[in-house]
């Protein structure tokens, strides 16, 4: 028997949440039957030279209540927690790998060529206690909840195994979508991006990729400009939910990885973008709670990527100051402060996002997304392309009458200006593979203007984070070194105030070039044209 496997895997931060979880009345209100549970033992096999993993392949054998059955799965993707891939399941008498049961499968013949004759031996294997609910969705949908709980064995290596499957047996894979946002409402859980499979190679030390999932490519091309506004959004900014579920991971494993950070920021704002940009064809209320919640987010970032840019700052100005102020050695006393405060700050958030604290947010508007794409015929649609460049006009219009009119001595308009410019980018990177050629340089022009405006801008911001790190300070010392970095900025501040005078005609330039970008020669305005502030 052979299948197209789909099903929502969701890491649990907490053991404590376990019995709360099976428990839960959500649980309770879409059960079909009592839950039960069952001791699962598995062995992955491959050749000497792992030709299964090199071909996109696994094998493996697993007992469950004494009975025997080999599984090879195929090739796969695994997007945001969701996995989806062919599987073949066959019970055998035995726990003797063999391919000849497959033989008959439209699989068979691959794995066949794959092995090639060469002997099957074990490489990792798995033992884990599985709890198992089967439910029934609000839609019909039909999903077998498996709570698994053990480990992954690779020699004398051992990992734990705490994971949600929610795996679709019958129905839409948006339902798996909305019960993982429903679960992550009231738990602990984050999207697994990887498989057993690939959690157990890298334990055994023979990862170098085998057997990881390849993500899925933008799915903008060039002909999506021809397609209904609606369903491009839904697919663009589901693919961006994707991003952030995979920066967040990579933020999750190198937490003093300063870009990581910096990256997982940024793919939450180009979300938060595109929100902004579909806005005329989303419902109101629901475009403002998920824009609402987004900026929470962006905000939340605040605290740590401000103390972060003053600390590198710091480094620069010290490092100036060592070498022309005559004396100038030692320990600054900044340097403690502001070390301490940063390390708590970044505590404090790494926290909230390993406890999967963003979980509900994303997998709650993937599903909002997931549906909206199909609740208008395509025909009562406009066309993507025409769309985008009409309400990317208007962003642009906006954004050149904000910086014609721009007073660099008011820091709330510098920052609007930088805000603007900042979507603007982010909207035009992501909607690269629809947009005309030209408008690649006015989006390298935008970045060079975002760093000029956040130099401006930091000069007002620099004496906030300053106070909160040195009212509890005695030492005149780090009164003096916050005298020091505040004349740095001030000194980068002004320098910035120059480049932007350099680099604002270049970007009038370079707008005036984007003639594709026009409002539609016929009918009306949409209703809600879309802001950037």
């Amino acid at each position: 028997m052979s299948n197209t496997e789909a099903e929502l895997k969701l890491r649990i931060a907490d053991s404590a949440c376990l019995s709360s979880l099976l428990s839960s009345p959500l649980l309770g209100q879409l059960a079909t039957q009592p839950p039960y549970k069952q001791l699962l033992e598995t062995t992955y096999f491959d050749t000497a030279d792992q030709q299964l993993l090199k071909s996109r392949l696994s094998y493996r054998l697993r007992l469950a209540d004494g009975e025997w059955t080999a599984t090879v799965k195929a090739d796969g993707t695994s997007d945001g927690g969701l996995h989806q891939r062919t599987e073949y399941n066959i019970p055998v008498d035995n726990p003797l790998p063999a391919t000849e049961p497959f033989i008959d499968t439209a699989i068979g013949e691959r794995l066949v060529q794959a092995v090639a004759g060469m002997p099957l031996e074990p490489i990792f294997s798995t033992r884990f206690e599985r709890h198992i609910i089967e439910l029934s969705t609000p839609d019909g949908s039909n999903i077998e909840l498996a709570l698994d709980d053990g480990n992954i064995i690779a020699g004398d290596k051992v990992q734990r195994i705490l994971e949600l499957e929610l795996e679709l047996k019958s129905g839409r894979p948006q339902s798996l979508i909305w019960l993982g946002a429903a679960l992550a409402e009231d738990f602990p859980l984050l999207p697994e991006q990887e498989s057993k499979l690939y959690r157990a190679t890298v334990l055994a030390g023979m990862a170098n990729e085998l057997g990881r999932d390849i993500p899925l490519a933008s799915p903008l091309k060039k002909s999506s400009g021809l397609l209904p506004a609606q369903r491009c959004f839904s697919q663009i900014m589901i693919y961006s939910i994707h991003e952030i579920i995979r920066t967040q991971q990579t933020y999750l494993d190198a937490p003093d990885d300063m870009e990581a950070l910096h990256a997982l920021r940024i793919e939450l704002r180009k979300l938060n973008a595109l929100l902004q940009l579909a806005k005329p064809l989303l419902p109101f209320e629901e475009h403002l709670d998920m824009e609402e919640k987004l900026t929470a987010w962006d905000s939340r970032f605040s605290s740590v990527r401000d103390l972060d840019s003053l600390s590198a700052a710091w480094h620069d100005a010290t490092g100036y100051m060592n070498q022309v102020i005559p004396g100038y050695a030692g320990r600054p006393a900044l340097t403690a402060l502001l070390t301490a405060k940063r390390q708590a700050e970044k505590a404090s958030f790494y926290n909230t996002v390993a406890a999967g604290k963003l979980t509900a947010l994303l997998l709650g508007i993937w599903s909002y997304l997931a549906e909206w794409a199909d609740q208008n015929p395509d025909n009562a649609q406009p066309v993507f392309k025409d769309f985008i460049f009409e309400n990317l006009n208007l962003w642009l219009i906006h954004f050149l009458h904000m910086g014609n009119d721009l007073d660099l001595s008011d820091l709330d308009t510098v920052h609007n200006l930088r805000v603007t410019g900042r979507r603007l980018r982010y909207t035009l990177t992501v909607l690269d593979p629809v947009l005309p050629d030209s408008t690649r340089l006015l989006t390298k022009r935008l970045e060079k203007l975002q760093d000029i405006l956040g130099k401006i801008q930091d000069i007002g911001l620099i004496p906030l984070l300053l106070k909160d790190l040195i009212k509890a300070s005695a030492s005149r010392i780090s009164h003096r070194d916050a005298g020091l970095i505040t004349g740095w900025q001030l000194a980068r501040s002004f320098q910035a105030r120059s480049s932007y005078g350099k680099v604002w005609p270049k970007i009038i330039k370079e707008a005036a070039k984007q003639k594709k970008l026009k409002s539609r020669k016929e009918g009306v305005p949409y209703k809600r044209n879309p802001e950037l502030n």
